[in-house]
């Protein structure tokens, strides 16, 4: 033992092991969870430069680290002391020291249900039935007066809660990097004033000079109505066209982009593009890309597209921009354009209507 302390840094770390020792239970597990949880966000951001790998991990971490003393707080509230009149344990009647707290007990049930509710957990109907089912069955053992059972089915509530919480705030702040990293390095000028005739389907907005066409069933989406992610591409939004009222994202999808200036060579409005469509690939949104020829467009449009298989909509889909040339004002338009992959068409019929009627006031 004593050739032992000579090793440099063994009485250090001896002590520290003793510190580890005298830790509590919780103390521990919280340890063991933050030495995976560090390992796990590290590994999910490594795509990212080492400063934003790095904030975000810790981002997760501190959501992630604030839920478990949450839970650890709200399990030691469950239950409260009973005082039982001596009475009882002078005759040897035994009853139970603790009770649960009711609100505390229907926090445990209903705080879930509402995280599920804000993170879209219940935008698919198999998360409704899977957490109705798993409420009825934990309800079932609560009746049947099962604590440590009941306790583990509440815990099983929160580890659930706890997961999607930190989940969306790791989405949300990877949007927000991303939002930074393809962010326009121009001023940026004011595009909302947009206006739709609805007896002729004509949208238009005379900052532009622009008119579209839009068929039926497809709608518009305003640039101060959206957010980070749906301005994340290619130059300054200007809005959007989909087929959904409510999700831009929904296929197919033209996002129009704004550059106040020409470009001759769409090289660097590609590399761009490209390096915006590698950010998903490296997130997992999507799989598969295959880089296709570069593709022109009634004679006004030329561009590049990519297929992939896309994660978060189960499909295989084409991806890609193209730039609206011919015509005389000092800047370029960018469509990027987003479909489901038709064999046989190069694009959506939908798709190619809108672009045949974009028209700039020359």
């Amino acid at each position: 033992m004593n050739l032992l302390r000579k090793i440099p840094g063994w009485e250090k770390g001896t002590a520290a092991l003793r510190r580890l020792q005298e830790l509590s239970l919780t103390q521990k597990l919280f340890l063991v969870y933050s030495v995976f949880a560090i390992y796990f966000l590290l590994y999910h951001e490594a795509h990212l430069p080492l400063f934003w790998m790095i904030g975000l991990a810790l981002v997760g971490y501190i959501a992630s680290g604030f839920l478990f003393w949450g839970i650890v707080v709200a399990f030691r509230k469950l239950e409260t002391k009973v005082e039982l009149p001596a009475i009882f344990a002078e005759v040897g009647i035994a009853r139970p020291t603790t009770k649960f707290v009711p609100w505390i007990e229907a926090s445990f049930f209903l705080i879930p249900v509402l995280i599920c509710f804000l993170t879209g957990f219940f935008e698919n109907r198999s998360g409704i039935l899977f957490l109705a089912v798993y409420a009825v069955l934990v309800l079932l053992i609560r009746l049947i007066e099962n604590k440590v059972y009941y306790k583990i089915g509440l815990l099983g509530f929160l580890i659930l809660a706890a997961g999607l919480s930190s989940f969306k705030a790791l989405q949300l702040t990877e949007v927000w990097v991303a939002y930074i990293q393809f962010k326009p390095t121009f001023e940026e000028k004011d595009l909302t004033n947009w206006g739709f005739d609805e007896s002729t389907r004509s949208l238009s907005n005379p900052d532009l000079k622009l008119s579209v066409h839009l068929p039926e069933d497809f709608y518009f989406h305003n640039p101060k109505d959206l957010g980070l992610e749906s301005k994340t591409g290619v130059g300054q939004i200007a809005g959007i066209i989909s087929t959904s009222e409510t999700d831009w994202s929904r296929y197919p999808s033209i996002r129009i982009f704004y550059y106040p200036q020409r470009f001759e060579d769409d090289t660097q409005l590609v590399n761009d593009f490209k390096k915006f469509l590698d950010s998903l690939l490296e997130r997992g949104d999507i799989q598969e890309v295959n880089e296709l020829e570069r593709e022109s467009f009634e004679d006004r449009y030329y561009g590049k597209f990519w297929t992939f298989y896309d994660v978060l909509r189960p499909r295989y889909a084409k991806t890609g921009i193209f730039i609206l040339s011919k015509h005389k004002e000092p800047y370029t338009l960018v469509f990027l354009i987003s479909e489901s992959l038709i064999k046989g068409r190069r694009h959506e019929e939908s798709v190619e209507k809108i672009l045949s009627s974009v028209k700039i006031e020359e």
